[in-house]
This record gives C-alpha cells, structure tokens and sequence, in this order.
C-alpha cells in the first residue's frame, strides 16, 4: 500500500513537471499552428478580423500556385527555386568536405584543438556573422582586393558579390556551406568513432587499400549519418531567413529571393495574412514530404547496413 502511494505521488510529481510545457505547448504552439490553417482560408489585413477578414477559401493557395495572380506566381516558384539551388548546392558541397574533414580530425593528433577551431562557426553570433560576409563581399571587401592584388582581375565583382544579380545566390550558398560544414564535420567525426577497426583491421589482411576500404566499409557505414545530412540540410534551405535578410534582403532585383522573404514581404509589407500562412504551409507540405523520402532512404541505409 505504501509502494503504491509512493508511486502514485511520482506520477503525479511528474505531471506537475511536465506541466508548464504542456501548458505553453497548447496555449502557444498548438494554437498558432490551428490559427495558422484557419487563417490560410481567410483575406486579412491584420486589423480587426472580425470587422474586415474575408473568407476566400483556396483563392490564397490558387494566386501563387495557379498563375491566378501571375506576378504573385513567378515570385513563389522564383523563390522556391532559389531554396531548392541553396539545398542542392548545400549538399553537394558539404558532404564532401565535412567528410574529409572528419578524416583528417580522426587521424591527427591534438584532435580536440581542430574541433574547437572548427566548432567556433557555430557558436559565433549569426547576426554579426552574416554582417562580416557581406562586408568581405561588397564592392571594396576583402574578396575583391584579394584577387586585385593577385592580378585576377577578371574574378573581381565591381558591384560586390551581393551586388550583383547573377553572383548574389552564389555568395549565399557559400556562406551556408562555411556555417554547416562544422555541425556536419562533427557528425560524421561521431560516425567514424563508432566504426569497429577490426573491420579495417580484417580488410588489411585481405589486402584491401584504403579506397576500397573507404568504398566497402566506411561510407556504407556512415550511409545513415549521410541521410541524417541531407535532411538537415534540406530543412535549413527551405526555412532559411535571417541570413538573406540580413545581406540582402532578396536583392538584387530579387535574386536571391527565397521563400522566407517572401513571406515577411507578403505579411508586413503587402499585408497580406492570409496568403503568407498559404504560402507557409505549402512549403511545410513541400519540406515534409522531401524528408519522409529521405527518411525512407534512411531505413533502407539501416537496413542494408544490419544485413551487411
């Protein structure tokens, strides 16, 4: 009886725990997740829903995805286009190097002082970071000055990088490939601990080299680490915001774009409520279903990896 009512008061001890996020979580979240899909059927201006909110059911989703508003339409797919070059380029780039990084800490001495060297991206202030890029890419930063002291004229951007339409998108890849490199170096660095070496040991004595080995054993062993990745990466293109905003707002001539700037134009600039929770939860569709596929390739990795 004793024992019963001691773990009684631990249940109810642990709900009074979780209680205040439980609290905050349907107050807070799940009320402005709800508001947000009601809202998406609704024209509003911002004030006085009530008084001047119209109900417009898909019309929001039919103006950018339905050419019903045509300029509307090619800032969306203009837009989602540019999140979807920053993923792929992301990927593409990151992968590799983070990888090859993860190799080099491994197998070098005094391996905790480059994970802290390699760690400081992501600890240093976002703000100020992206600050400091857009001074080393404008018209008189560093970038430029570098290549005009090599002679390399011909690589010089006389507007600045972030001046420029045709280089802007290019200048903001590589500085979410510098910011995600250490997350993933470390990733991977988890990866290749947890990597038997009787593995490598067994495939010296069969007289594998080291790029076979890298072939047959390792990258089939950091497949699932590699999935966890991209879906990070993905998720990151596709919600990015703060960055764009800060280096160039979507310029030049809207260039870069992505679907982050232009839901903040579309609510506090066109005071469109209404469209910009459409325009929302489209992309969350869009994110979902990119990473319920790249989780689908996650448990094949898993799988292939256990029978192997």
């Amino acid at each position: 009886m004793r024992i019963s009512k001691m773990r009684m008061w631990d249940n109810i001890s642990g709900y009074l725990f979780c209680a205040p996020g439980i609290i905050l979580f349907l107050t807070v979240g799940l009320y402005s997740v709800v508001f947000s899909i009601f809202l998406s059927f609704w024209n509003w201006t911002g004030v006085d829903f009530a008084g001047t909110a119209r109900f417009v059911g898909f019309d929001n989703f039919g103006t950018f995805l339905t050419g019903a508003n045509p300029i509307q339409t090619r800032l969306f797919w203009q837009s989602l286009f540019n999140n979807a070059r920053i993923g792929f380029f992301a990927i593409l780039f990151i992968v590799p190097i983070a990888l090859s990084m993860a190799f080099v800490v491994t197998n070098t001495k005094g391996s905790g002082i480059y994970r802290t060297i390699f760690f400081i991206p992501m600890v240093a202030s976002g703000a100020g970071v992206f600050f400091a890029w857009q001074g080393l890419f404008n018209a008189r930063g560093s970038i430029n000055a570098f290549f005009t002291f090599l002679g390399l004229e011909m690589f010089v951007v006389r507007q600045g990088i972030f001046g420029d339409p045709n280089t802007a998108l290019m200048g903001i890849i590589i500085t979410v490939i510098w910011g995600a490199i250490p997350g993933t170096m470390m990733l991977y660095y988890a990866g290749l601990a947890n990597i038997d070496r009787n593995l490598y040991e067994a495939a010296d004595i069969d007289g594998a080299n080291k790029f076979q080995q890298l072939m047959k054993i390792t990258w089939p062993l950091l497949k699932p680490m590699t999935i966890i990745v991209i879906i990070q990466q993905l998720n990151g293109a596709f919600q990015m915001f703060e960055n764009v905003w800060v280096m160039t707002q979507g310029g030049p001539g809207r260039s870069t774009e992505v679907v982050g700037t232009l839901m903040y134009r579309t609510a506090f600039v066109d005071n469109a409520y209404g469209m910009t929770s459409a325009i929302g939860w489209i992309v969350f569709v869009l994110t979902l279903g990119l990473s319920l596929f790249a989780m689908r390739g996650f448990m094949g990795a898993r799988e292939n990896t256990e029978n192997s």
